[in-house]
């Protein structure tokens, strides 16, 4: 820091003639100029009368009163703190020859609130000593202008992903939509030509399936970024969440002709973990391997134990690798950013939202794991998940053996048990009326939970085995009739099954079904074979 020293100065007027040539220089400036002791006092020694006028006072002793005549008691005192912090980072920085730069708001003698650009610097003053001269400007306006571009800039930027969103949301629906449609004519067409048909109608089925994962990612990705998502602590086993994971690609990566493949070094240990947002996480990444890997190619994932504390947390290390299509250096950069795909993507023909990869970092974030990439083009990708986990206990335990959800959409002895189904919608109803009759049920149908209500109460006990609810319906909700349900003065209501079957397929619809009473929650569109499954659960 250059100071002003008696050398500096030889040739300016000392002691009282100084001073007058100081004063009489400084009332020359337009914008405010000040002079204070570079102490603990902070007292000021000299201010223009453009400062009073920046603090809308007529005379001296006003200002004097108004700030203490002190310069801590002229900067507001919700900034002063930070502008301290800037003054005496550059006194510590003896090399720095610039006047310091602070911006900061004043209080007004008539209480009104403004901006101030402040530029100072220290000295060190023949007759005065170690001092602040400031020169100061009202920049009010400015910082109005500058936030009101701020606040267009930042609504422009909000409006252009939001035209961006629309444009890719309505893209990936009306591919599947657009195959949905065409395959059905065509399956119309060729109704007396039954191999053909089937065809048709399993491309119709596979263009739902990509429909509803888009759906998904859509709830999942909004959940994530207003907040919503609530991480639960599970004791699980992570072999047994990783197997259940290779389950569910096995066939996919089968019929696609990739080889997937697990090389596990996990202990038999239980973990606290939301078991099912890392399942989320793990199947974004497979998903993703498969997805860009081309046939004869293989995706393996492997898994260890990194390091253990004496806390009882562990990190664990699980990677997805394959020899994929790879992707370049530049799309790294944005490779979690939501709706971002490869070029290269488009030209392997692949389907997808572009939300996987940006699902799986945000609940990475979530649970204080990381996610790192290496990869390159026509080299595949590697995606390691490193995650800090609590173990339970310290035992190594037998894996459990965790039973698949059924497949069997056939139940010889449905005839035996009576289900009430709860249902506004026509078409739904009659889809799950000829579903679970052709499964051997009988089915009773009402369209609101008000009649549902009335139809249990109307019935002997025992009438109903199980009821199948909608959540969403015009006069009385699904929640709202299964409290009504669970309320009634009889003793069956207390062990009736009560099943939600739903379009609302969040984690917090899921909770919301059980604390109103509800056993289980079946997402729509369902699967027949796991909504047998589920109701055979609870009428055998």
């Amino acid at each position: 820091m250059s100071e002003l020293n008696n050398t500096d100065m030889k040739d300016f007027p000392q002691g009282e003639n100084f001073l007058t040539v100081m004063k009489w220089v400084s009332e020359q400036m337009p914008g405010g100029f000040f002079v204070y002791r570079a102490d603990d006092t902070q007292e000021i020694l000299y201010v223009n009368k453009a400062v009073l006028k920046i603090f809308g006072c007529h005379t001296l002793d006003e200002f004097k009163e108004h700030t203490g005549y002190t310069f801590k008691g002229m900067v507001h005192p919700s900034d002063f703190e930070q502008i301290q912090s800037s003054i005496d980072d550059q006194i510590a920085d003896i090399r720095n020859e610039n006047m310091d730069c602070v911006e900061y708001r004043i209080t007004r003698l008539d209480g009104k609130v403004r901006w101030i650009e402040d530029y100072g610097h220290y000295a060190e003053l023949p007759g005065f000593g170690k001092v602040y001269y400031v020169f100061i400007s009202d920049i009010t306006e400015k910082k109005y202008m500058e936030e009101t571009e701020l606040r267009f800039e930042k609504e422009r930027h909000s409006n252009e992903i939001k035209s961006r969103f629309l444009f890719n949301v309505s893209h990936d629906i009306r591919t599947p939509m657009n195959a949905i449609m065409g395959f059905s004519r065509l399956a119309k067409r060729h109704v007396t030509e039954p191999e053909t048909a089937k065809e048709y109608i399993e491309q119709v089925e596979e263009s739902g399936r990509q429909l509803l994962s888009l759906i998904d990612d859509l709830l999942d990705m909004s959940s994530l970024e207003y907040g919503r998502v609530v991480l639960k602590e599970d004791a699980c086993n992570l072999n047994e969440q990783i197997d259940m994971v290779m389950d569910l690609f096995n066939v996919q990566a089968r019929e696609k002709g990739v080889f997937l493949g697990k090389e596990i070094n996990l202990p038999y240990e239980e973990v606290l973990v939301d078991a099912a947002r890392f399942r989320r996480i793990l199947s974004n990444l497979v998903s993703n391997a498969v997805k860009f890997t081309p046939e004869g190619g293989s995706v393996r994932i492997t898994a260890h134990k990194k390091k253990e504390s004496d806390s009882g947390y562990a990190r664990y290390e699980i990677s997805v690798s394959d020899t994929g299509i790879g992707m370049s250096d530049e799309f790294k950069e944005r490779l979690f950013e939501a709706f971002e795909r490869e070029q290269s993507s488009t030209e392997a023909g692949t389907t997808g939202s572009g939300l996987g990869l940006a699902i799986a970092k945000s609940l990475t974030d979530m649970m204080g794991g990381t996610l790192s990439v290496q990869s390159s083009r026509e080299s595949g990708t590697n995606v390691t998940l490193n995650i800090p986990l609590k173990r339970v206990g310290g035992g190594t335990a037998a894996p459990n053996t965790i039973p698949a959800p059924g497949n069997d959409d056939t139940y010889s002895d449905g005839g035996k048990y009576r289900i009430l189904l709860v249902e506004d919608i026509e078409l739904n109803r009659m889809l799950a009326e000829t579903v679970l009759g052709e499964a051997g049920f009988n089915v009773e149908s009402v369209t609101d939970g008000c009649d549902a209500v009335d139809a249990i109460k109307n019935k002997p006990e025992n009438y109903y085995d199980l009821v199948l609810m909608d959540i969403q319906m015009p006069v009385m909700n699904g929640y709202e009739a299964t409290r009504a349900i669970r309320a009634l003065r009889r003793a069956d209501v207390k062990n009736l099954p009560i099943i939600a079957l739903s379009a609302n397929a969040r984690e917090e619809d899921k909770r919301m079904s059980y604390e109103s009473g509800m056993n289980a929650h079946v997402a729509k569109p369902f699967e027949v074979g796991s909504l047998i499954s589920t109701i055979r659960g609870y009428v055998e």
